[in-house]
């Protein structure tokens, strides 16, 4: 326990952790302040309609807006409207001219006005000519609302796993594929971070010759699982904090995001958290004692970012295949998501995707657990071998030669 305090105490205290500790909450500020910023700027455009058939421009203006537009109903002739537009008292004006069969109509606006998405105003348009057309050809109500009536559209999703098909939500494997990038994206975060903090931490009391006290009170295989255990406590509290700013960063930017104005936790697959959650916690801890144990064999601070090298590379190619597994299923993504450090990154989009089932999930967390007791036995043991050792051999040359021994 006072090996935990001393490692939290250190590192909370720390400028380079506090930043990355909040760093989330002022990406939520910075992305809050522009969304801010930008929903004062493009505000809702206010038009004027006119038209030399009366009876078109009130139904156009009574159609609805989906509150991309607002119309000024007092703004009647095309006179007006073009004073107004001058005066910088509208942003634009639409004048549409019926000449027997044909309706055409010109939108007049200004360029330092709020921009028209046009869209919902072309489609009243060529709506209410329809229906004056269909009026003249004799259609009954019936008719037209038959022929106004929308195909039937819908998606599904299905997944096959032994041949069997397995039927989702249209929204479950989207959901899934979000969820499973972010927690995969913060597994990679927090290994780099969280491998590179512990190492130092190692490195730097051999290097200052600190350790030599500190193993005189304390066993090395003690300060091994106090290093470990206050590096987890730094990450369930970088985790919490984490995950407070992006609950209420999805509380507040549901209105301003489309996609997350349609995002919903129930969407998610059933088993999906758990899943995570298990590897989250796995993956992050295998690559944190691996790291423990490469910095105890080096023997200068200076030497930790070559030790680290090849474990940082392993997870960065990790997250990086987490992409090609979305839309491959090959033989190397099968047998990676089987593999410890791999697997972190690989299974959990294996499974949002529907490339593999819960149970090949639960074997790939079950080899993981075993490859992490495994290791934490295997790094203990170098930990408790390299921590007193200043030699200036190659790093896999000490190891070798004290496993011999």
């Amino acid at each position: 326990m006072v090996v935990t305090r001393q490692v939290i105490r250190k590192n909370i205290k720390s400028p380079a952790y506090l930043f990355s500790l909040f760093f989330p909450v002022l990406i939520i500020a910075a992305i809050a302040l522009f969304a801010f910023i930008t929903n004062k700027t493009n505000q809702t455009p206010t038009i004027a309609i006119t038209s030399n058939n009366v009876a078109l421009r009130n139904a156009l203006i009574e159609s609805p807006t989906h509150g991309d537009y607002r119309v000024s109903k007092a703004i009647s002739t095309e006179q007006v409207a073009e004073k107004r537009l001058s005066h910088e008292k509208i942003d634009g004006y639409l004048n549409v001219t019926v000449t027997g069969q044909t309706v055409s109509a010109v939108y007049r606006q200004r360029t330092n006005g709020n921009s028209l998405d046009s869209d919902t105003l072309k489609n009243n348009l060529n709506t209410l000519k329809l229906r004056q057309a269909a009026q003249q050809l004799g259609l009954t109500a019936k008719q037209l609302q038959q022929l106004f009536a929308p195909a039937s559209y819908k998606t599904q999703n299905v997944a096959y796993q032994n041949g069997v098909v397995r039927r989702q939500r249209s929204n479950q494997q989207g959901a899934n594929l979000v969820v499973a990038f972010v927690v995969t994206f913060l597994i990679y975060m927090f290994i780099a971070m969280y491998t590179s903090m512990i190492a130092q931490e190692t490195a730097t009391e051999k290097g200052s010759h600190i350790m030599e006290i500190l193993v005189s009170s304390v066993s090395p295989v003690t300060q091994f699982f106090g290093k470990v255990t206050g590096m987890l406590a730094l990450i369930v509290l970088q985790v919490i904090i984490t995950g407070i700013a992006g609950l209420i960063g999805m509380q507040y930017f549901n209105h301003n995001i489309s996609f997350l104005g349609d995002f919903s936790f129930s969407q998610i697959q059933p088993g999906m958290v758990s899943v995570l959650v298990a590897y989250f916690v796995l993956g992050v801890m295998l690559y944190t004692v691996i790291a423990a144990m490469l910095g105890s064999m080096v023997t200068r601070q200076e030497e930790v970012s070559q030790a680290l090298s090849p474990l940082t590379t392993v997870g960065m190619l990790a997250y990086v295949a987490s992409f090609i597994a979305v839309n491959s299923n090959s033989l190397l993504i099968r047998i990676g998501s089987y593999v410890p450090f791999l697997s972190q990154s690989l299974m959990p989009v294996r499974y949002a995707v529907g490339n593999a089932a819960l149970s090949e999930v639960w074997a790939s967390v079950a080899i993981a657990a075993i490859a992490l007791v495994l290791m934490t036995w295997v790094a203990c043991r170098v930990y408790q071998q390299h921590v007193l050792d200043y030699s200036n051999r190659k790093h896999w040359y000490q190891f070798g030669r004290k496993r011999r021994a």
